[in-house]
């Protein structure tokens, strides 16, 4: 096993449960100020079973007032503002956890508080390792974001292509963003697109779709192209498909589709793209040969019978130039302002993540066995040795969530024991 350690369980717990006590202070309304302003002292001299007494009287507090209470803009700002004015500044976590118990969402509470720096922060929470990627994901929200408040939209775009490998969360960070600021959007998979005018999934009929649910509000959709590098191989329908793309994502466009997926409904609606935001993910797995040959005897790493061997993963080396390559189409590379890169996790930010995350695989499995009233948790060298795992075998996230799976389904099927503890041996033991 590695050697290096995280921080140590008990303190991690410690501050866990004080930040759990906090928030729910917070975002109780029954609570005054006041209250917990005392609350929040006592917390400093209590022993950790008088935390979680208090934390349990909190939560029957809150479940109690939450269905008879919906906070209004104008109470969740005068909340926030006589905490900070009695008690302290509140953190992202604070303002994020506000916001999950009401019906708001960041734009309409709180847009002063908006910056690209607090939604690269907020995005931290959910991503891990990704920070070229959280700063340029961003400030194309920003951006975006601006621009829709705009009759004639002069600023810039902010398209953003995303490459990396599989399970990296390329689009689950576009997503978490789009959700967090309330935006439409709609994840197109590029690998089974077929062009209009064919049965199957046209971007056409995505739109349609979208459109049902979000009506003209789809002017400022982010739209996300999963997969795009598909369409760059060869394919019956891809040449077509890229050609009705370029028109669709031109700075002066619209795109016409069907007004409902009904059959034979043949109204169409027409609306213009200039204010959307277009986010390409993939792979790209071609582009490493691109790199190599521009590297030629300038080989990052060591070179093995005359040719170049990348250390590594390849897309940390990819340039601009390398896309315009790829594409072999320049109107395509005028149509993307930003390239980010997704790296690989290693093996204690992937342990780290489990730990940490807002939406760590773990909570899922926490939640499963407390609904047969079973007691789960992992440690920290349990995570170390999922990570190491996941790492031997280029899992990504996304496998992650497959190999803890595949660990616990037999206590998930026997349901026996009362208490479950996921620690280095118990990975080990399963593993073997």
């Amino acid at each position: 096993m590695p050697s290096t350690k995280l921080k140590a369980p008990a303190k991690r717990t410690d501050s866990v449960i004080d930040r759990e006590i906090r928030q729910l202070l917070l975002c109780t309304p029954s609570i005054k100020i006041i209250e917990a302003k005392e609350h929040l002292q006592q917390l400093k001299i209590m022993k950790k079973g008088e935390k979680y007494e208090m934390k349990e009287m909190l939560e029957k507090e809150f479940k109690r007032i939450r269905d008879r209470y919906t906070y209004t803009r104008s109470a969740m700002k005068d909340r926030v503002s006589k905490w900070e004015e009695k008690i302290g500044p509140l953190g992202i976590e604070d303002i994020t956890e506000l916001l999950k118990n009401s019906n708001l969402t960041i734009m309409t509470a709180f847009p002063e508080r908006v910056t690209p720096r607090f939604m690269e922060s907020w995005l931290s929470q959910y991503l891990y390792g990704q920070k070229d990627y959280a700063r340029k994901i961003a400030l194309a929200f920003f951006v975006h974001n601006m621009r829709t408040n705009e009759d004639n939209p002069i600023l810039p775009r902010t398209n953003l292509l995303v490459h990396g490998p599989s399970g990296s969360g390329k689009t689950y960070g576009a997503q978490k963003m789009a959700e967090f600021l309330g935006m439409p959007f709609c994840v197109i998979n590029c690998n089974s697109l077929v062009q209009e005018g064919i049965i199957g999934n046209s971007i056409g009929n995505y739109f349609t779709t979208m459109y049902r649910k979000h009506g003209n509000a789809m002017e400022h959709a982010v739209i996300i192209f999963d997969e795009f590098d598909k369409l760059l191989e060869k394919g019956q329908f891809n040449d077509r498909i890229l050609n009705e793309l370029l028109n669709i994502i031109d700075d002066n466009n619209s795109i016409s589709f069907n007004k409902s997926d009904l059959t034979g409904c043949y109204e169409k609606v027409t609306l213009p793209t200039s204010k959307m935001l277009f986010i390409f993910t993939g792979v790209f797995r071609r582009l490493e040969d691109i790199i190599k040959k521009r590297l030629g005897k300038r080989t990052i790493g060591f070179e093995q019978g005359g040719a170049s061997v990348l250390t590594g993963d390849y897309h940390q080396y990819a340039t601009e130039e390398d896309f315009r390559k790829l594409f072999n189409r320049p109107e395509l590379s005028g149509r993307i302002q930003q390239y980010a890169c997704v790296r690989e996790l290693q093996t204690e930010e992937m342990a780290r993540l489990l730990l940490k995350s807002k939406e760590s695989p773990v909570i899922g499995f926490e939640k499963y066995f407390q609904n047969k009233d079973i007691t789960f948790s992992i440690t920290e060298e349990g995570a170390m040795a999922l990570a190491v795992e996941a790492c031997r075998r280029n899992l990504g996230v996304r496998g992650l969530k497959s190999l803890m799976f595949n660990i616990l389904s037999d206590d998930m099927f026997l349901l026996k024991r009362k208490k479950i503890i996921m620690d280095d041996a118990y990975v080990e033991k399963k593993l073997a």
